[in-house]
């Protein structure tokens, strides 16, 4: 694997620093990272005169000044479709709920107004910022329950659904109560149905329009671009009727489309072992991507289980790994049998126990503090906590 990546928050750089934010980076070997440039509230980290912006300084101006001098690449972390801003200007763009409207700040994939404001927002970065990649999140639908519009319905209808009868078995699956059929609407597009089949080929039309249009906005203005995008792990499997219907989200489209895919295959998160994140990298490279593996290394997940799931990765074709993500782990680096962890928590680190049971560090660790220490047991045997939660951690040779 030669890419080494990590997700970065605007809170890393604001907490740390820009250059002690891409020094941590550089200290564990990372080459890529993907900070969040315009999040879920529509608000963009560096200076526009399009979209809101953050208050206070440019945190991507500075974060890209500090990983350039490092060799590291930064890519601007998009979540495509969801906007809170936009959508309270605009309340008819937000993607509509079966049963309770417009509730969120998500986008309709299909709403032409913020598709031609989104291309607007990436041709005004790329212009004036040099990033080195775009990289699309929430490129997706978010759920079945989600994309029921007029406009919706009217697309359904005239590729063939007959949405009655849809709207049914999605009541069946999930508005039943104790009757629910979970697999219901997915078993019907198993066995073929016509109707649920034109309504997962519109979400995944729906999800490619709107990624083209993207990258049609990046490359006009930087064509060298690295475009990738997170994509849900569930496309990665053999069975493919859950991701199709909940997200429109195709890895054989991702194949084309981007020149490399990260699918999130957060272990912890779905309660699944390092097996699972083999299966997930397979599972996307047979669909014809290049793959940098998303890794869960935030809450639930530990010093042993992302050091297993990155062993996971051990002889498969991806082009690397990308921890998501900084501030939610424990970085530990080791020099010999001197080791130094740096707390880039929001909450002390209390302890850092082996298997056989003592305190390494002999006392807490405040965040934004360093300890040194030294190392006389089996790294595979360490346990970092903040009073009786284990906290991740990723050890890397200083």
């Amino acid at each position: 694997m030669s890419l080494m990546g990590v997700w970065m928050w605007p809170e890393s750089v604001r907490a740390h620093g820009a250059e002690r934010a891409a020094a941590l980076c550089a200290g564990m070997g990372v080459s890529d990272i993907y900070f969040l440039t315009k999040g879920l509230t529509g608000v963009v980290s560096y200076k526009s005169g399009i979209a809101p912006c953050d208050q206070g300084p440019d945190l991507l101006r500075g974060l890209l000044d500090a990983a350039h001098r490092r060799g590291i690449r930064v890519h601007a972390w998009f979540t495509s479709a969801s906007d809170e801003s936009y959508k309270a200007l605009h309340p008819e763009s937000g993607r509509c709920h079966l049963t309770r409207g417009r509730d969120q700040g998500i986008i309709s994939l299909a709403h032409e107004g913020y598709m031609a404001y989104q291309q607007q927002v990436i041709g005004e970065l790329c212009r004036r910022y040099d990033i080195d990649g775009l990289h699309l999140d929430y490129i997706r639908y978010n759920h079945l329950m989600y994309g029921w519009d007029e406009n919706d319905l009217a697309r359904y209808k005239n590729a063939g659904a007959d949405t009655e009868h849809v709207i049914g078995l999605i009541r069946r699956t999930f508005l039943n109560g104790d009757k629910n059929e979970p697999q219901c609407v997915f078993d019907a597009l198993r066995q073929g149905d016509r109707s649920v089949r034109a309504v997962a080929d519109v979400r995944r039309a729906d999800v490619l329009r709107f990624a083209r249009r993207m990258i049609d906005a990046a490359r006009a203005e930087k064509n060298d671009l690295i475009l990738s995008a997170a994509l849900m792990p569930e496309g990665a499997y053999e069975d493919t009727a859950f991701a199709d219907l909940h997200y429109g989200q195709s890895y054989e489209d991702a194949a084309v489309l981007y020149d490399h895919v990260l699918p999130m295959a957060y272990s912890k998160a779905y309660e699944k072992d390092s097996a699972w994140v083999r299966q997930v990298a397979l599972g996307t490279l047979k669909k014809g991507c290049r793959a940098v593996i998303g890794l869960h290394a935030f809450d639930g997940g530990t010093l042993r289980s992302l050091a297993e799931d990155i062993a996971a990765l051990d002889g498969l074709a991806v082009d690397g790994c990308c921890l998501f993500r900084a501030g939610a782990f424990v970085p530990i680096f080791r020099d010999g049998a001197v080791c130094t962890l740096y707390n880039a928590l929001s909450v002390p680190v209390t302890a850092l126990r082996a298997d056989a049971g003592g305190d390494i560090l002999g006392g807490p660790v405040m965040p934004g503090e360093e300890k040194r220490f030294a190392l006389s047991c089996p790294l595979e045997t360490l346990h970092a906590y903040s009073g009786g939660t284990e906290v991740c951690g990723f050890i890397t040779n200083a």
